[in-house]
């Protein structure tokens, strides 16, 4: 008898810590979820994406705010429980409690030890179900378990249609502004906001053509596969969505980038395009490099780059690697270089300052508001409205298509909390296209995928049957498959997985 109380005595520290291990999880799970929710309005799909990419050439804000967030609770659950389970491990406290006539010896201990070990399993329990209901972890995995025929029943291949240039090839400067949402203009144009934080964008949008979702201010929705910038860029480029293996993200890592599409690079480089990719942070991340320079051998001008030329210096590193301002400096002089050349060019550039959490506060930035993020948004605003204007006094305006877009709504919920998603939508502004639109710049149902065969046609091409991948033309008199199926149709579609899709594309 003694024996076995020893040998129970031996068991009770491993019984601490794997029950230790099941209720710190617990915590780190309801305490994760429970910031996850009250930062961000993101689908499960995004956030496994986003928590596989490699954290090389990213930001420190992400992980700042979440040990900020979490550490604090998640030690002190720690510390909790080590007390506990040190008090709870000790040999015997017995209690003498009656039962009728009857008195018994109960060892107190015993049953705490008990009780705890339960309350670590139930907690995990309710841990995972809570994570669950928020961030709909059944439903992505359901629609996973569900094929679509959406591919094989509207996918346009731009290799099966012809695609000409109508007259002579117009220069592309491509700018995708960071998480650009229009509901950050004032609810009199078209926003979510009692000020207008972009007031150039909106007189942009209102001077040249923007496409929208209602009569004022507006844009596309983002579509399942297209709300973090990698597969931002990928879904505007080659119209459809980014919906490769939850790997995918880390796209650096593969020799190949979706070998099997044929995106808007490939079209212009076999019309003799100069292509140029310029970001402020590591090309590699999430596989940007790999991607431009295998659709359209790009040049690629990074935060290494900026290094190498002399921009910054080999110690500089702020936000994600520099700041917008210099950027912008650096897309102008990139610009006259790429001018000066015989060929036509496509520069494509992508800004970072608005970034979520919060965005980041450069030199340039003023103090106007109460909210950090309000007088990021109000920077880049005037960093971009200053760009354009330089744009149209250089010789080459003449003969250039500007095309600005957001990339994704907002990640985390500063300025849109309480806004409800389907009327998030993401900005556009077409400048110095000769294209008239067919039917209407307003009240339109479209989706980040419409990006690419409009882009195209903004820039002089005629597409046969006016759609390439699942996007469809916006200048033209074809109805977008979101208006065709109904949005709310194509994104359930989109949700779930493709044979198609991986055995064609990747």
């Amino acid at each position: 008898m003694k024996t076995k109380k020893n040998k129970a005595r031996r068991f009770l520290p491993i019984a601490a810590v794997f029950f230790g291990i099941l209720f710190i999880l617990a915590a780190v799970v309801y305490i994760l979820t429970r910031w996850v929710d009250a930062t961000y309005d993101v689908d499960f799909n995004t956030l496994i994406y986003t928590m596989l990419s490699p954290l090389k050439g990213t930001g420190n804000s992400v992980v700042d705010s979440i040990l900020q967030a979490c550490l604090p609770s998640a030690v002190l659950c720690l510390v909790l429980y080590i007390i506990s389970a040190l008090v709870l491990c000790q040999s015997r406290v017995s209690v003498s409690l009656a039962f009728g006539s009857r008195r018994r010896r109960i060892d107190l201990l015993k049953w705490l030890r008990r009780i705890g070990a339960a309350a670590c399993i139930g907690s995990l329990a309710a841990a995972c179900l809570f994570c669950n209901r928020v961030l709909g972890i059944r439903s992505w995995w359901e629609n996973q378990q569900q094929n679509t025929t959406i591919y094989e029943d509207y996918y346009v291949d731009p290799d099966s249609v012809s695609i000409t240039l109508n007259g002579e090839a117009k220069n592309l400067i491509y700018i995708y502004l960071e998480s650009a949402e229009t509901t950050y203009a004032s609810v009199e144009e078209g926003g979510a906001q009692e000020v207008n934080y972009i007031p150039n964008m909106t007189a942009l949008a209102k001077e040249h053509i923007s496409f929208s979702d209602k009569e004022g201010l507006g844009g596309f929705r983002p579509s399942v596969g297209t709300v973090w910038t990698m597969s931002a860029l990928f879904g505007t480029t080659t119209g459809i969505p980014f919906s490769f293996p939850a790997d995918g993200n880390a796209m650096d890592q593969r020799e190949t980038f979706a070998s099997g599409v044929t995106a808007l690079g490939d079209i212009l480089a076999e019309y003799g395009y100069r292509q140029e990719f310029l970001c402020g942070s590591d090309a590699d991340f999430a596989g940007r490099r790999n991607y431009f320079e295998q659709h359209g051998n790009y040049e690629i001008f990074d935060y290494y780059t900026a290094i190498e030329k002399g921009y910054i210096a080999s110690d500089y590193y702020v936000w994600w690697g520099f700041e917008d301002a210099i950027l912008y400096e650096i897309a102008r002089d990139e610009l006259t270089r790429l001018a000066s050349g015989e060929q036509p060019f496509n520069f494509t550039f992508l800004t970072v300052d608005q970034h979520h959490i919060d965005g980041y506060v450069c030199e340039q930035c003023g103090d106007e508001y109460e909210i950090q993020l309000a007088n990021v948004l109000a920077c880049s605003d005037r960093l971009l409205a200053d760009f354009i204007d330089w744009c149209k006094q250089q010789d080459f305006y003449e003969d250039t298509v500007i095309v600005i877009s957001g990339d994704h709504p907002r990640m985390d919920t500063t300025l849109v909390d309480g806004v409800n998603y389907a009327d998030r939508t993401i900005y556009n502004c077409f400048i110095n296209t000769e294209k008239t639109v067919a039917l209407s710049e307003k009240n339109r149902e479209f989706t980040t995928l419409d990006m690419f065969p409009t882009v195209l046609s903004a820039l002089g091409f005629d597409i046969e049957g006016d759609r390439l991948g699942l996007g469809t033309d916006l200048f033209s008199a074809t109805r977008t498959l979101a208006e065709e199926l109904s949005y709310a149709y194509l994104e359930q579609e989109l949700s779930k997985s493709s044979l198609y899709y991986i055995s064609r594309f990747a």
